[in-house]
């Protein structure tokens, strides 16, 4: 599955640019679980974006600072980075408990997979983190950018962390073209839940 966004730009002067944009034109984010205010700035910018929400901590656009095969990584403000690899968030920095997963394989063929995930507060070693996918429903959605409808395929992914009688379920919308647009995921044990929605997809 081929990665979803990139950083696009002539350098630093378009990169601090942006910030400008996303700091004055305001970008506020409603309290809703998709409704989104995005300026016109945003909508004319070439930069890949997308919103992260983490529980009530915040709801903020990112930006993506590199890409690496199918690992971007995003962030916001030099205060929080995240490590994203297929939709799913494999890494944290700035949060209250942030967490690490190595060799994740994603749901590119819906296999069964075995990666490792640790914790840093509390603190914990690597443990064994075991993923199953199945397909659950397909249906028609809007893209926030612009609201071009789009066909998607809703994949489930189930996971168990054995070790500390960890388990859940995370969701991906996907679309024809293998991209995911939407996400919802669990990355903590104490029931924390992320949202991604993408704003700009990146096309290599």
């Amino acid at each position: 599955m081929r990665h979803i966004q990139k950083f696009i730009g002539d350098g630093m002067v378009s990169w601090i640019r942006l910030f400008f944009v996303l700091n004055l034109t305001g970008c506020t984010l409603i309290n809703d679980d998709t409704a989104i205010n995005i300026s016109q700035e945003i909508k004319d910018s070439p930069y890949a974006m997308q919103v992260i929400q983490v529980e009530d901590e915040f709801k903020e656009i990112f930006l993506l600072s590199n890409v690496d095969n199918q690992t971007q990584k995003w962030f916001k403000d030099n205060e929080i980075f995240f490590t994203v690899k297929q939709g799913k968030i494999i890494k944290s920095i700035g949060l209250e408990n942030d967490f690490e997963i190595l060799s994740y394989s994603g749901f590119n063929s819906l296999k069964h997979s075995k990666a490792l995930i640790r914790f840093q507060s509390p603190e914990s070693d690597y443990m064994d983190i075991f993923f199953t996918y199945k397909v659950v429903k397909k249906g028609l959605m809007k893209k926030i950018i612009n609201d071009e409808e789009f066909e998607y395929t809703l994949v489930e992914e189930s996971f168990d962390v054995p070790l500390i009688r960890w388990s859940g379920k995370n969701y991906y919308w996907i679309d024809n073209e293998s991209d995911i647009w939407m996400s919802k995921q669990l990355i903590d044990p104490f029931g924390k839940k992320a949202r991604i929605n993408v704003l700009k997809k990146y096309s290599d």
